[in-house]
């Protein structure tokens, strides 16, 4: 072989690098992108009515503090994935999620998030939460470990209780993932509720 030829086969190759490149491109993954909510109750619109409370602190493990979602293999090893992320810090999600679980539980348009911007009246009620861990397996379950605390005006102690919640996740996409860690933290809402309304009974 001489040596246009071997120049022949050298642009050759080049070229059909560059194809192989181009169409890499064309099919690399796409980052999907998820949101825990929860939907406001529409009775609660218009004028402010309702008993006044305060949720948070919400304190979060740092292992799921991060814009990927984490999944857990076994009972040591997690996963990061790098296309299945947040699309917004994973603190804010669940504290807006609590705090419409809890106006819609209590009828109330006055729940806000610590810290909150209406400081005019006293809160009737504060909600404290650590979550000690909280993920899940595709196709298998999510869990949600929790402490958490109720405090009275002048911020007294009035009760703190651990929540263990289990929840299916009914399929193996991250987001049937994401619909059951929606579900368990509205299942937490509704414990915090049941156990804080005998409190605001006697108000």
């Amino acid at each position: 072989m001489n040596l246009t030829q071997y120049a022949k086969w050298a642009v050759l190759g080049v070229a059909l690098l560059n194809i192989l490149l181009i169409a890499g491109c064309g099919t690399s993954q796409k980052t999907a992108f998820y949101q825990l909510e929860e939907t406001s109750n529409a009775s609660l619109t218009g004028v402010e009515k309702g008993h006044i409370i305060g949720v948070g602190p919400i304190h979060l493990p740092e292992y799921i503090n991060r814009p990927q979602i984490v999944t857990r293999n076994s009972q040591h090893q997690l996963s990061l994935s790098e296309f299945n992320r947040w699309i917004e810090p994973i603190n804010d999600s669940i504290s807006r999620l609590l705090v419409i679980n809890l106006s819609n539980n209590f009828n109330s348009n006055r729940v806000y998030w610590i810290p909150r911007s209406d400081r005019q009246y006293p809160l009737d009620l504060r909600v404290a939460i650590d979550i000690g861990r909280f993920d899940g397996q595709l196709g298998k379950e999510v869990f949600l470990e929790s402490r958490w605390s109720v405090f009275g005006r002048d911020d007294k102690p009035l009760l703190t209780r651990v929540s263990l919640i289990k929840q299916s996740v009914n399929g193996t996409s991250y987001e049937a993932l994401v619909i059951a860690m929606n579900q368990v933290l509205q299942q937490l809402g509704a414990e915090i509720s049941e156990a804080s309304q005998p409190f605001l009974a006697q108000k």
